[in-house]
């Protein structure tokens, strides 16, 4: 909104006296003291009284008026906004002829958006706007003018009222698991022509545009629309890519063979291996060729990991956390003492599980837990590295190396070396530059070998700017460690680290406002989080206040001894980039250390256990008959009629008591309480523990339970993880361009198509082909170096022409006129100078007189 500044917009050599105040008035009692006191020094005593008295007040008066000028003034006035919406703005996209009551524009749509963004920022707004034009062009428009606040209608021919024949959306899955389920809608006019749906070439019945699909070999598959007229004729073809993914792989930890057998009776569509205790490596639940759906174990195979190989219970951990699912049965649970699980263990449990010696009371207490959050990585860690200026200066006099050069050269190395550790799906790495603000290049997360290179690159093409403090002081510290450790500290890994890399001191403005870089430490050290400074350049050279101030820097927010760098200059300099790497290393170890310390404090109880003969108490399993029960949350997942009338009785089953957080779906009784089934959130994965066990003697009557293989596939699919959708990469694919959302610098892309790769060109966000792009199914491919990946499948389609709707005008009644508003008053202060230099002028008339009057005596 406009301002407006008094009668004469604020350019009055002479303004209204009442506005005028001084600006600095705190200046005034001393520049007055000295005044005075240069006056009683300076008056001219020795002439006569009268001319003491006519030349004391011309130098009173003159030096008054220095005074004031020296003190400054400002001209207070009102600043009135007001915001009056008035008319109508009319856009016209087609030959219309203008009309009176309406002010008419033929422009672009985007100048016409632009003018009305610029008109919402002043005095007088439209009360509404109006685009008129065909219905594709005055929609969109329309569109981007309602979402700037300004009501708007779009109009479009009235003698068009008849729609053609136009398949307008293709909703359907994108990806689907073997025999999962999809639905299809597909939304046209018709008009009187005839929808056809073909999956793979073969007819798909439809009703209305909606069907089923069911898919079981993996690959991609073929889904495409087809709209004909009366005589057969093709009007428009459209269609949609359906990926089927491999079987999903149920990996089978410490189970016997007839327990894989009986497991793939009961879920046929499922790829099943089987992993030995003894040989078992971790690794394998993060093979990207041969991911793993599913584990499932028992409780008894958690507990021989537990004394034997605990690695293997922390690679499980990672995995669940970041998204797998983990099926636990009872089998064995009377081998089990729950104190020497491993903690891991006892988290991914959704139960805590009661030990044997005590009454069957449902209001049993439950035993002491370990409480404890899912990680989701080993290590986090976060580099902030400072983009001032002055880390564009060389190192070592080499003209090709620069400082920021060497902290890219860092975060790359770094990420290298958790590549070669195989840790990548281990470790979460972020990068934080700064100057006096803080600007995330990437925070924390798993990198893979495409991501490093599109790092790397913008990293190179991350700038600075030349913003300056009151000092001119263009690096934050403070605030910079600040948002780095509070972004660290949500951080669900066992090991969080933040490596610091900058040329110079904090901004003394932050150790006056209190904030010191040592309660940064303090805090960090209380979070467990571990800090590593490098300080690089010429800053740390000397012994100046400057350089002392600078190595405080680094020091105060190191961590621990031995965890600040000062290479300074030269060669030390140019190898800085080695400390980077030296954070990884240190990561890995402390968390080699800190799972060493914890299996060193559970097998010394053990050995103390062993050393009194004491027995460690075993889980409680009970024997008997124990009716299942179906509970809202089992309602849900299996259907509310999933239950057999009479329910089926368990055999036995192993004590225990359901978490808060759990999710109980069979019960052994109406309350829930002990527990049958129980599911419960882990990280962004799933777990379930099934107490019944997987024997058939503990089954009982649940083996002759038909729907039993049913019930327990559907658990398995429901701890499948979950699929999370990217960011949509790929719009709108006609032959004319496909529409890239979210384009990649630097990137090269490629159309795949059955007969060969078709290089394609990136203009105005739209992947183009001189010579047209060819229809039908395709793959756009995105390229960087060397590295390449599949961003979306597309099915290339010439859109079909429509002839409008029904409706020629589409109003828009929800959204009034822009009303006017009440003006809005306010009182802004600006410097007079010309108020200075009249005082001065004033001065400079008066001394001379003064002068004069003494001269005259």
């Amino acid at each position: 909104m406009h301002a407006r500044f008094g009668a004469h917009n604020g350019k009055r050599l002479m303004p209204d006296l009442s506005s005028l105040q001084i600006a600095h008035p705190a200046t005034l009692p001393w520049i007055g003291i000295g005044a005075v006191l240069g006056l009683l020094v300076l008056l001219p005593w020795r002439h006569g009284k009268r001319t003491v008295a006519i030349a004391g007040t011309i130098r009173v008066i003159a030096v008054a008026a220095l005074v004031f000028a020296l003190a400054g003034i400002v001209e207070t006035q009102p600043e009135t906004s007001r915001f009056e919406p008035q008319g109508v703005w009319r856009l016209l996209l087609d030959d219309r002829a203008p009309a009176a009551d309406a002010t008419d524009f033929r422009e672009t749509p985007l100048a016409f958006t632009n003018r009305v963004r610029r008109a919402l920022a002043g005095e007088q707004p439209p009360q509404r706007a109006e685009v008129w034009g065909s219905h594709e062009q005055a929609t969109r428009a329309r569109d981007a003018v309602l979402a700037l606040g300004l009501p708007c209608t779009a109009h479009w021919p009235e003698e068009n009222v008849l729609p053609s024949p136009m398949i307008l959306h293709i909703d359907a899955p994108t990806t689907l698991q073997p025999g999962e389920a999809g639905q299809v809608n597909v939304s046209a006019f018709l008009a009187g022509a005839t929808l056809r749906l073909l999956l793979d070439g073969a007819e798909l019945p439809h009703k209305s545009g909606k069907a089923e699909i069911r898919l079981e070999k993996p690959g991609v598959h073929l889904l495409e629309a087809l709209l004909h007229d009366a005589q057969g004729n093709e009007l428009q073809r459209d269609g949609a890519i359906v990926r089927v993914g491999e079987p999903p792989v149920l990996l089978m930890l410490g189970l016997t063979k007839e327990h894989e057998k009986r497991v793939t009776e009961l879920a046929p569509g499922w790829k099943t291996e089987r992993g030995d205790l003894a040989e078992f490596d971790a690794r394998r639940f993060d093979n990207p060729d041969n991911p793993v759906g599913v584990v499932l174990t028992s409780v008894d195979a958690l507990y021989q990991l537990s004394l034997s190989n605990p690695s293997v219970i922390y690679g499980l951990s990672f995995w669940v956390a970041r998204g797998g699912g983990l099926y636990i049965t009872g089998d064995g649970a009377k081998f089990v003492a729950p104190e020497y699980l491993a903690p891991e263990a006892k988290m991914l449990l959704p139960v805590t599980l009661l030990k044997e010696g005590k009454p069957p009371e449902p209001e049993d207490p439950p035993v002491e837990e370990i409480k404890g959050k899912a990680e989701v990585a080993k290590a986090s860690i976060v580099y902030v590295l400072d983009r001032s200026g002055s880390m564009n200066a060389t190192v070592n006099r080499r003209a090709d190396l620069t400082r920021w050069r060497v902290a890219c050269k860092g975060v790359t190395e770094a990420l290298k070396k958790i590549k070669e550790a195989k840790e990548q799906t281990n470790t979460r790495v972020g990068v934080l530059s700064f100057t006096l603000k803080q600007t995330w290049i990437d925070k924390p997360r798993v990198f893979i070998d495409f991501d490093v290179k599109n790092l790397a690159q913008r990293l190179a093409a991350t700038e600075g700017d030349a913003e300056f403090d009151e000092m001119y002081y263009n690096t934050d510290v403070y605030a910079a460690m600040r948002e780095a450790l509070d972004v660290i500290k949500k951080e669900n890994s066992a090991v969080k680290v933040i490596v610091l890399m900058t040329d110079g001191a904090d901004r003394p403005a932050n150790a006056r406002e209190g904030k010191l870089l040592s309660s940064i430490a303090e805090e960090a050290r209380r979070e467990t989080v571990n800090i590593m400074t490098v300080g690089i350049g010429d800053a740390f050279v000397g012994g100046t206040p400057e350089v002392l101030a600078a190595r405080k820097t680094i020091e105060d927010l190191a961590t621990k001894q031995g965890f600040s760098f000062i290479p300074g200059e030269g060669e030390a300099a140019e190898k800085a980039h080695v400390i980077f790497v030296t954070a990884v290393e240190t990561a890995f170890k402390a968390y080699d250390d800190q799972k060493k310390a914890e299996e060193e404090e559970r097998k010394r109880k053990l050995d103390e256990q062993k050393a009194a003969e004491l027995e460690p108490p075993k889980v409680d399993v009970l024997a008997g008959e124990f009716q299942l029960t179906l509970l809202p949350p089992g309602k849900q997942l299996f259907g509310p009629d999933a239950l057999p009338k009479p329910a089926p009785r368990a055999a036995w089953y192993a004590r225990s008591t359901a978490k808060p957080e759990a999710a109980v779906t069979l019960g052994l009784n109406a309350a829930g309480d002990p527990p049958a089934l129980a599911f419960h959130a882990y990280g962004l994965g799933r777990t379930a523990f099934w107490s019944v066990g997987g024997e058939p003697e503990s089954l009982g009557e649940i083996t002759a339970w038909g729907d039993f293989p049913g019930v327990f596939a559907a658990s398995l699919r429901w701890l499948l993880p979950r699929e999370v959708p990217d960011v949509r990469l790929v719009g709108e694919a006609t032959p004319e361009g496909i529409r890239l959302l979210d384009p990649l610098p630097g990137a090269t892309y490629v159309l795949r198509t059955a007969s060969g790769d078709l290089a394609l060109e990136l203009v105005d966000g739209l992947l183009t082909h001189a010579g047209g792009l060819p229809t039908g199914a395709a793959e756009v491919i995105e390229q960087v170096d060397d590295e390449q990946r599949r961003i979306g499948d597309v099915y290339i389609a010439r859109k079909g022409q429509g002839g409008g709707f029904t409706k020629p005008v589409d109003n828009n009644p929800k959204q009034a006129e822009l009303a006017a508003r009440l003006p809005e008053t306010r009182l802004t202060r600006r410097d007079w100078p010309m108020g200075a230099v009249y005082l001065c002028a004033l001065f400079l008339i008066l001394m001379p007189l003064e002068r004069l009057v003494r001269r005259r005596s």
